[in-house]
């Protein structure tokens, strides 16, 4: 059976060394396993393959397209939310306009997020079959950042009148209705999320949602543990070492590991924190000064902040930990833990949709204090027994045999 997959991905093909989270890292582990051997063609469409990137001389727009490209004046984590919309929409036009361009019984479009993702209704309306990877469910984002879990996002999603809401709104419920409405398939992390779906929009048939656990999608940098003592972090063997890898917004909790960290009387061991991760969007310059001076609290532990690491620097740093900490509010899935697992390293993390390992409410500072302080003193004596990695099914073979399911359906 042949087939192309038009695959739309705002974050895609972007360099490692900007800090753009899940979504970047499941099109660059799909892109990547696909490049070798896949049932159908592949055609990505992402800012780079759009022309959405060339300062100087930037693609024109097809003639009757409506695209409207424009070019990328600052890196996309260092967006405020207004210009991260008019990003999305920006991009959600050019992606629409070139799947167009394709006849909906010879492809699949395959959606990489939702408020990033192509015009769901325009395609679904012109007989295009559409999967979409839910990365965040961004009403139920919303609710919790926004508006502090007051109202329940299955009450939100109650209101149609999406006329009367701003475009900044608009991308996230009535992008997110469309989307759940005229996509084939929803293929979400967790369990969890996929019930928050459902009691969201009762009217979808739960068939139509694909539980799909990412694992590990990291590309597989090999470094040893002694690279830390070698590299400019000079870490002695003696040191107790907390790692946590994230984009530094409200949202990742990091404020509440320096609060609990306080608490903590390490005796003789002498306990390093690595903080890794740049600014992102979500007011993310403001946070990291606020966790900078939160770090200068702490006179019995020394913190540091690497900035974004990647590479054989993050292999270096998971391999030398002994402890990751994921204190986020929310994660999906939790990639960065999944990562951490893969090298033996012990987790300690919120009770997110993604927590594994040591679960622990990380608001509560007294039972967070406790648990960090249980880990300390338990040292590395657990790390090699629990030297495992994640699921080993290939995520991008399930991926694309849901594909050639889709595609061997009629069209709806």
């Amino acid at each position: 059976m042949s087939f192309e997959v038009i695959y739309s991905a705002a974050h895609a093909e972007f360099q490692d060394a900007e800090p753009l989270g899940g979504g970047k890292a499941v099109a660059d582990y799909l892109i990547r396993e696909w490049g070798a051997a896949t049932p159908f063609a592949l055609t990505v469409l992402s800012p780079r393959a759009l022309g959405m990137l060339d300062k100087t001389h930037p693609r024109p727009s097809r003639e009757g397209t409506g695209a409207g490209l424009f070019c990328l004046q600052k890196q996309l984590a260092q967006m405020t939310e207004l210009e991260y919309a008019r990003f999305c929409r920006q991009f959600e036009r050019a992606a629409t306009a070139e799947i167009l361009r394709r006849d909906p019984r010879e492809c699949v479009v395959l959606s990489n997020d939702i408020s990033e993702g192509p015009n769901f209704a325009a395609l679904g309306e012109r007989g295009y079959r559409i999967v979409t990877i839910f990365h965040v469910d961004v009403v139920e984002y919303f609710t919790k950042f926004y508006l502090r879990n007051i109202v329940r996002p299955e009450r939100l999603t109650k209101f149609r009148r999406f006329s009367l809401l701003p475009d900044v709104l608009r991308l996230v419920f009535q992008k997110q209705y469309e989307c759940v409405r005229h996509s084939t398939r929803l293929v979400v992390p967790s369990v969890p999320m996929r019930d928050t779906i459902l009691r969201c929009y009762p009217w979808c048939q739960p068939q139509r949602i694909v539980v799909l656990p990412w694992g590990d999608v990291s590309q597989r940098v090999t470094a040893g543990r002694d690279a830390c003592a070698t590299r400019q972090f000079q870490i002695s063997d003696d040191e107790f070492v907390i790692l946590t890898l994230s984009r530094l917004s409200p949202e990742k909790g990091i404020e509440r590991l320096l609060v609990a960290l306080r608490d903590i009387r390490p005796n003789e061991r002498k306990v390093r924190v690595f903080i890794c991760g740049a600014p992102a969007y979500m007011k993310g310059q403001r946070y990291a000064q606020k966790l900078r001076r939160l770090a200068t609290k702490l006179t019995n532990i020394q913190v540091e902040f690497p900035g974004h690491v990647t590479g054989a620097e993050k292999a270096a740093l998971l391999q030398r930990a002994d402890l990751f900490v994921s204190p986020s509010r929310h994660e999906s899935y939790g990639l960065t833990i999944a990562e951490a697992e893969a090298v033996g390293c012990r987790v300690l993390s919120h009770a997110h949709y993604g927590a594994r390992g040591h679960v622990v409410d990380c608001g509560n500072r007294r039972a967070f204090a406790q648990a960090l302080a249980e880990e300390i003193i338990m040292g590395r004596t657990r790390r090699s027994a629990s030297l495992q990695k994640p699921s080993s099914s290939d995520t991008a073979q399930c991926m694309a045999q849901l594909l050639v399911e889709v595609a061997s359906a009629p069209i709806p």
